[in-house]
C-alpha cells in the first residue's frame, strides 16, 4: 500500500508557481525582465554550536610604519564548514609573535655568584627564537611572552577582530612590539613567527592552536625555522597534548619555543636543611625545563650515580632541581617522600632527541639543522640545567673588552674537530674520541644458546649458554652473577607462557661458556609444570639477565677483583628473550596485543617500572611476561590496566597517560577483545587466583577499585560472571570457561566507549 504524505501549504505554493512558470516558457511566454541570481546564502555554524575548531593563516605581514601586524585566517570544524560569531566573544584569541635572532640580540649583562660582571656569551652567535612580547614577573625580567589578545590589548574605537565572511577572518595588532628592554626590534631580513590559540572558545570551550611562519622578503609561508625535536617524542610519554603542562593551550613542538625562548629566567623558592628560605632564579627555556624536570628520577640505583647527590639534587649547586623538579625527594631517612615520577634514564638523551646523527642529510624531514646541537655543545650553559653549577659551569675568559661566559663549552665541543662533547658521554659505544657512560655499555652484550638437550626422564634441560661483546668473550671475570628462566610456548598457537616461571642455575665452564640446568618437574604458582609443557611438544623461551663491568667512562670490560666486586661500572644487561625448538632452531615465538616500542618509548632502555630499581635493561614485552604471566606476579595486563591501584592507575601515572587510552600501549586495533590469550590469567597472586582470558581483560580495570566509579565495580563483576566469565577462579575454573565477552564487545565497540580515534 502506498505510503500518503501532506504537502504543507508553502511547498504547494511553490509547486503552483513552478507549475506557472513551465506554462508560460512552453508558450512561449515571459513572467517579465530576468534578474541577476543572488549570491548563494553562506553555509557556517555557529561558534556556539561547534565541538571542535580548527584555523589555518593565510597570510600575515608586519607593516613598519604603522607597527602593525595584521593576518587572515580561516575558522572551520573538522569537516571544513565554516564557523561564524568568533568576533562576538570575550577574549577569543591570544597571539604570540617572534622572530629568529641572535643569543647576542637577548643578551643582558650579569654578575655571577663571585661578583664576576659577565657582559657577553660564548653562544652569542647561536640562533634563537626572540620574542616580540617579553615579559617580567616577580621581578625577574624575560619571564615568557605576553600574549596579544584582540580584546585586551586593541586600542579604543578600532576594530582589531573583524569578520570578512564564509569563515574568514582579520587580525589587526598596532603596536604589537614590546621587547621589555631588549635591544632588537623587527628585523625584515629574520623569518617571522605568530603563534595563535583559540582559547575556549565558545559554549563548548574549544582550543586549537596554529604556527605560521613567513619571510617578509618574499611574503611567502615557510616551515618552522627552528625545530629541533618532534613532538611525538613528547607525547609518546605525555600519551595526548593535554597531558604536558599547558594542555589547555594544545601544545605543539613550535608553541612551546614562542612562550619558554632561550632567554627566559624564571624565580623560585625552597627551604633548606636548616628551615631558612631560599630564593633562586633558574633557567625557563624549553631545554631548561626539559631537562630540570626529566632529570627528577627517585629510583634508589639513579641517586647512587655519581654525583647525583652532590651535584643534580644538591640545592647549592642546582636549586633548580632540588626545590622545583625533584617531586620525589628523598626524607630524612633518604626515602623518596612521593611515588616514581618518571620512568625513563636522567641520562637518556634519546628519549626526546632524535636518535643519534651528526649530518644533516640523515635528519627526521621535519627538523632542522638545530636538531644537531644537542651532541654540537653550542651551548654555554645546556649541561647545567641537569649538573647545576658544577665543574667550571661558570667559567669566563677575558676576550677584547668583554668578560665572556664560556661554560661547558669550553671543554664539551664537538666543533672544529674535537669531539670531547659532553652528549657523547651520555652513550656507550659510539667509537667517538670522547668518554662514554660505562653504565650503558650493558647493551652492548648479546646471549646465545646451544647444545640444548632434553632428559625426560629426569625431567631436566640443559644448554651452553655464550655471552659475547663483540667479538669478545664475556666470562665469568666480568661477570659476578647470572640469573635465567626459561618457559614454554605452543608451537602451534604461541599466544602465552604455558608453565610456571622456572629457574635455571649456570655453571662456568673452561672456555669461558656457562652451562644451564633446569629442574623442570615443578609446576609452580598454580600453573603446569615445564615438564608437562615441553612433553606435549612446546618450544622453548630462554631469558637471561645479568650485569657487566666496564672500566669507568669507558664500553672497555673490567675483571672483577679477587671478591668478585666490580671496581669499575657495574651495568646491569640484555634481557631478551630467546624462542629456540629443542633441535636449536627458531621456536614459535609469543605473540602480544601489545607493542613493545609503545612501551619503551616512555620507559625507555632501563624499564624503569617501579621505585628502588630498574628491572631489566634491554628487555622486550616476553621478558616483563615471563613474571607477569607465569610467575608469582599479576598477569601483565592487571598490572599495568591498574588493578588495586598498581603500575597505570596510580594518580601520579594517569595525569601522563590514562589506562583507558588504548593506543598508549596497544597498536592499530590489538586491544580487541579477539586477541585475548587462549589461556588462564593470573589474577592475584597471594591467593592464587585466575581470570579466563577476555574476562581477564575487562576486568583488569572494571572490577577495580582505582576504576570503581559510581558503585560499579561489584556489578561489572556480575555482569562478566554472568556471560560466562571467570574473574577470580581456580585455574581449572578459568581453563573450562565458556565466556562470550567479545559477542557484544567488539573491536570496534570497545574503541567507541574507551573513545579511541
Amino acid at each position: 500500500m502506498m505510503k500518503r504524505y501532506s504537502i504543507s501549504a508553502a511547498i504547494k505554493t511553490a509547486f503552483g508557481v513552478g507549475a506557472l512558470s513551465l506554462a508560460l516558457i512552453g508558450c512561449n511566454g515571459s513572467d517579465g525582465k530576468d534578474g541577476e541570481d543572488g549570491k548563494p546564502g553562506e553555509i557556517a555554524i555557529d561558534i556556539n554550536s561547534a565541538t571542535a575548531v580548527q584555523t589555518q593563516v593565510e597570510q600575515a605581514s608586519y607593516d613598519e610604519t604603522s607597527k602593525t601586524l595584521s593576518f587572515e585566517f580561516s575558522l572551520t570544524n573538522p569537516n571544513g564548514v565554516a564557523v561564524t560569531g568568533l568576533e562576538t566573544l570575550t577574549d577569543p584569541l591570544r597571539i604570540a609573535f617572534g622572530r629568529m635572532g641572535t643569543r647576542t640580540e637577548a643578551f643582558t649583562p650579569f654578575s655571577l655568584e663571585d661578583g664576576t660582571q659577565v657582559t657577553a656569551r660564548a653562544d652569542g652567535n647561536e640562533q634563537i627564537w626572540l620574542s616580540y612580547r617579553n615579559t617580567t614577573k616577580n621581578g625577574v625580567p624575560m619571564t615568557g611572552t605576553n600574549n596579544w589578545r584582540p580584546t585586551r590589548d586593541c586600542p579604543e574605537n578600532e576594530t582589531c577582530l573583524e569578520y570578512l565572511g564564509q569563515g574568514k577572518y582579520k587580525i589587526t595588532a598596532p603596536n604589537i612590539i614590546d621587547t621589555n628592554g631588549l635591544d632588537y626590534d623587527y628585523d625584515a631580513n629574520q623569518i617571522q613567527g605568530i603563534y595563535v590559540m583559540t582559547y575556549g572558545v565558545g559554549q563548548n570551550k574549544l582550543k586549537n592552536v596554529e604556527a605560521y611562519y613567513w619571510d617578509p622578503l618574499t611574503q611567502q609561508s615557510v616551515s618552522s625555522p627552528k625545530k629541533v625535536v618532534e613532538m611525538e617524542t613528547c607525547t609518546n610519554c605525555h600519551v595526548g597534548q593535554d597531558h604536558i603542562r599547558h594542555g589547555n593551550y594544545g601544545n605543539t613542538a613550535d608553541g612551546c619555543g614562542f612562550c619558554h625562548t632561550d632567554y627566559t629566567v624564571y624565580s623560585g623558592s625552597g627551604v633548606d636543611g636548616e628551615g631558612n628560605t631560599v630564593e633562586f632564579n633558574f633557567d625557563g627555556s624549553t631545554k631548561g625545563l626539559i631537562h630540570g624536570i626529566h632529570s627528577g628520577l627517585t629510583e634508589g640505583d639513579r641517586r647512587e650515580l655519581g654525583k647525583f647527590s652532590s651535584v643534580i639534587a644538591n640545592p647549592a649547586k642546582n636549586p633548580a632541581f632540588a626545590y622545583e623538579f625533584d617531586g620525589a625527594a628523598l626524607d630524612s631517612e633518604g626515602n623518596p617522600k612521593a611515588e616514581l615520577n618518571f620512568p625513563t634514564s636522567t641520562a637518556d638523551c634519546q628519549s626526546c632527541h632524535v636518535s643519534y646523527t651528526e649530518t644533516e642529510e640523515t635528519l627526521p624531514e621535519d627538523l632542522t639543522t638545530h636538531a644537531l646541537a644537542w651532541f654540537a655543545d653550542k651551548d654555554v650553559v645546556s649541561c647545567q640545567s641537569c649538573h647545576g653549577d658544577y665543574h667550571y659551569g661558570n667559567r669566563t675568559e677575558v676576550i677584547g673588552e668583554d668578560t665572556v661566559l664560556v661554560g661547558c663549552v669550553a671543554c664539551h665541543s664537538s666543533s672544529d674537530g674535537n669531539t670531547r662533547g659532553g652528549a657523547f658521554r651520555h652513550f656507550a659505544g659510539h667509537e667517538k674520541d670522547s668518554r662514554e657512560a660505562a653504565s650503558q655499555a650493558g647493551t652492548l652484550v648479546d646471549a646465545s644458546y646451544s647444545q640444548i638437550n632434553w632428559d625426560e626422564a629426569t625431567s631436566t634441560l640443559t644448554f651452553t649458554m655464550n655471552l659475547m661483546k663483540g667479538e669478545d668473550a664475556v666470562t665469568s671475570d666480568y661477570v659476578p652473577r647470572v640469573t635465567l628462566y626459561v618457559n614454554a610456548i605452543d608451537a602451534v598457537s604461541p599466544d602465552a607462557f604455558l608453565a610456571g616461571r622456572t629457574s635455571g642455575s649456570a655453571s662456568v665452564n673452561e672456555d669461558g661458556s656457562y652451562t644451564v640446568t633446569v629442574d623442570g618437574s615443578n609446576g609452580g604458582y598454580g600453573l603446569p609444570s615445564l615438564a608437562e609443557a615441553i612433553n606435549n611438544g612446546a618450544d622453548l623461551a630462554i631469558t637471561s639477565s645479568f650485569s657487566t663491568c666496564f672500566s669507568n667512562k669507558t664500553s672497555t670490560l673490567s675483571a672483577l677483583d679477587t671478591e668478585s666486586n666490580c671496581t669499575g661500572v657495574l651495568s646491569p644487561n640484555a634481557a631478551k628473550t630467546e624462542f629456540v625448538k629443542l633441535d636449536g632452531t627458531q621456536g614459535s615465538e609469543r605473540a602480544s596485543a601489545v607493542d613493545y616500542e609503545n612501551c619503551a618509548s616512555c620507559h625507555n632502555n632501563d624499564m624503569v617500572a617501579r621505585k628502588g630499581a630498574a628491572h631489566y635493561r634491554n628487555a622486550d614485552i616476553h621478558t616483563c611476561a615471563q613474571c607477569h604471566e607465569a610467575g608469582d606476579y599479576n598477569s601483565m595486563i592487571v598490572r599495568v590496566h591498574g588493578t588495586f591501584g598498581k603500575a597505570h592507575g596510580r594518580e601520579d601515572v594517569q595525569s601522563l597517560v590514562s589506562s583507558a587510552n588504548c593506543s598508549a600501549c596497544h597498536s592499530d586495533s590489538n586491544f580487541g577483545l579477539e586477541n585475548a590469550r587462549s589461556t588462564p590469567m593470573r589474577w592475584n597472586r597471594k591467593d592464587d587466583t585466575f581470570s579466563s582470558p577476555q574476562a581477564g581483560v575487562c576486568a583488569s580495570c572494571h572490577v577495580s577499585s582505582s576504576y570503581d566509579i559510581g558503585g560499579g565495580q561489584d556489578s561489572a563483576k556480575s555482569h562478566i560472571e554472568s556471560m560466562g566469565g571467570v574473574v577470580a577462579g581456580s585455574y581449572e575454573e578459568a581453563m573450562l570457561n565458556s565466556e562470550s565477552c567479545l559477542t557484544c564487545h567488539s573491536t570496534d565497540k570497545v574503541a567507541e566507549l574507551h573513545k579511541q580515534d
